[in-house]
């Protein structure tokens, strides 16, 4: 933003001058000579604090990616949807790439969480690592506590399911795991509604670690709290990994107040 700022600077200076230097000291251009270092001054303040961190400036920012992109829409559809007219210009189409990147980017909910200088809690940091992954496979798996569920999604994430869950298609119940006896047909079964399909979005509820994930075609993963019958002392729900973030949610639930942004070694989150 720097760098567009200078260069859009530079160039008013350019096209006021005529060319010459003789040019841009005249008269006439004293208000624009004198105004345009206040306006660089406040612009450069505002990206100071967006680099700080501070969410207004964020928003300023946002607003800036906006008009940007809004104005070089514009010029697009004026020239009947053509990209040229856009890229043709390398500087404008840079400027006009950086703000649609800034537009998503800035909403994500680690970066909200960020300039609102919370830490991100277990429902963000899910969030923002599983939405948009494809599902590749299902998995009946078995260990010292009993049978659980295993979904696999690409890029090495898993969610192990370890509690009751469900899966639900426009308001019907498509599959339950508390009456799935037959462990190859609800295999089956499952790969049938999920395997294929990219999740949408992700919500986890506080305190009872409750986990909603959502799917295309308007499938919903839903778990609910509470130990299966057969192994009532269980503690752990279901577990979120990757390479980067591991997320156990366990009988005492979620506390977004404990939880901590992942690192690169991949730290292991517990509620």
């Amino acid at each position: 933003m720097c760098a567009f700022l200078i260069i859009d600077y530079a160039d008013s200076l350019f096209r006021l001058s005529g060319g010459t230097l003789a040019g841009l000291f005249r008269a006439e251009h004293a208000p624009r000579l004198i105004g345009g270092p206040v306006v660089l001054a406040v612009v450069f303040f505002l990206i100071w604090n967006y680099w700080q961190g501070e969410n207004w400036a964020r928003i300023s920012v946002l607003v800036w990616s906006f008009l940007l992109a809004a104005e070089e829409l514009s010029n697009i559809v004026e020239h009947n949807g053509s990209l040229t007219a856009v890229m043709n210009h390398p500087l404008s189409f840079l400027k006009f790439a950086v703000a649609a990147f800034l537009l998503y980017w800035l909403n994500t909910r680690p970066l909200r969480s960020w300039f609102r200088h919370a830490s991100a809690t277990a429902a963000d940091l899910i969030a923002d690592r599983l939405a948009g992954k494809l599902c590749t496979a299902v998995e009946r798996v078995g260990d010292t506590d009993g049978e659980g569920w295993k979904l696999i999604f690409e890029h090495d994430a898993e969610l192990a399911l370890a509690c009751p869950w469900r899966i639900v298609l426009d308001d019907n119940l498509a599959f339950a795991s508390t009456s799935a006896p037959d462990a190859s047909n609800a295999e089956d079964e499952i790969r049938r509604l999920v395997q294929n399909l990219r999740v949408k979005a992700v919500r986890v509820t506080l305190r009872t670690s409750d986990l909603f994930v959502t799917f295309e075609m308007g499938l919903e993963l839903q778990t609910w709290s509470g130990a299966p019958k057969t192994h009532p002392s269980k503690a752990k729900l279901w577990k979120y990994a990757d390479p980067v973030l591991t997320v156990v949610a366990d009988s005492a639930g979620l506390k977004s107040q404990s939880i901590a942004a992942a690192g690169a070694s991949g730290p292991e989150v517990n509620g």
